[in-house]
């Protein structure tokens, strides 16, 4: 089948490592660049798990929707350290002993964020500032940090945690599992947790296993597809994928 004539949806389950946008690029390479692409929420290069792809421009005027669904995460982060970037992969700022911190102690401070709070993205971010990603201009120091700063208090908005499980501690580290809205930086969660308790936390695995009704068990590892059929078996067509989005509802 020409891949002019891809049309559907992708379940893509993205390795560590790698960008969003190389997985993108990885799939134009199959499919011989003849084809729009475009996915529905970036993951950080570090991250790994599901990543929803559209191919074709039929596909991609959808992604809209499927941007503004629920998701869920399993997350680690060390306790009492802090970089830039609020993950591992950022320049070291902070570097701290931390109390034997028990168990409730951060069930409590994870209690005490609530459902709803105003939640400041990190400066290290895709989001755009007079088109441009932060990131970038974070990066190539066009901004002062105080203007960046600006920027992300001006972008804050209320996010909704509809829950947050703490899973394991082994001190430094903490994971949970959490499902939250759109637009909620899981970077920033954990450091905010981390506040509660007088300290930082610095993200060291992320791994996004829902969004809305799609999970990643579901999802085909980014290295499988290598050519145009592998994406085409795998395709979701738009129909489908629309059904499934109407029929959907919180749980």
């Amino acid at each position: 089948m020409n891949s002019n004539g891809l049309v559907g949806f992708l379940l893509v389950n993205k390795p560590t490592g790698v960008t969003s946008y190389y997985c993108i690029n990885k799939l134009k390479n199959a499919l011989g660049f003849r084809t729009k692409i475009g996915h529905a929420g970036t993951l950080d290069s570090f991250a790994t798990g599901l990543l929803i792809i559209a191919i074709g421009r039929p596909a991609t005027r959808h992604l809209g929707k499927i941007m503004e669904l629920d998701k869920w995460y399993t997350a680690t982060g060390k306790l009492g350290q802090l970089t830039d970037t609020l993950d591992f992969t950022g320049q070291l700022l902070e570097d701290v002993e931390i109390p034997a911190f028990t168990e409730d102690q951060i069930k409590a401070a994870i209690h005490q964020l609530g459902n709803h709070y105003r939640q400041i993205p990190p400066v290290y971010s895709a989001l755009k500032y007079k088109g441009r990603s932060l990131s970038d201009l974070a990066r190539e120091e066009k901004l002062t940090e105080e203007q960046l700063q600006k920027i992300v208090e001006e972008k804050a908005k209320v996010v909704t945690i509809y829950s947050c499980e703490l899973i394991s501690v082994d001190l430094p580290f903490f994971t949970v599992e959490t499902h939250v809205s759109h637009g909620t930086y899981i970077r920033v969660l954990l450091n905010d947790i981390a506040s509660k308790l007088a300290t930082f936390a610095t993200t060291h695995e992320l791994h996004r296993t829902k969004i809305g009704p799609f999970c990643v068990e579901k999802a085909i590892p980014l290295n499988d597809f290598k050519t145009v059929d592998d994406i085409e078996q795998a395709l979701i067509p738009i129909d489908s994928m629309l059904d499934i989005l109407n029929q959907y509802t919180l749980p």
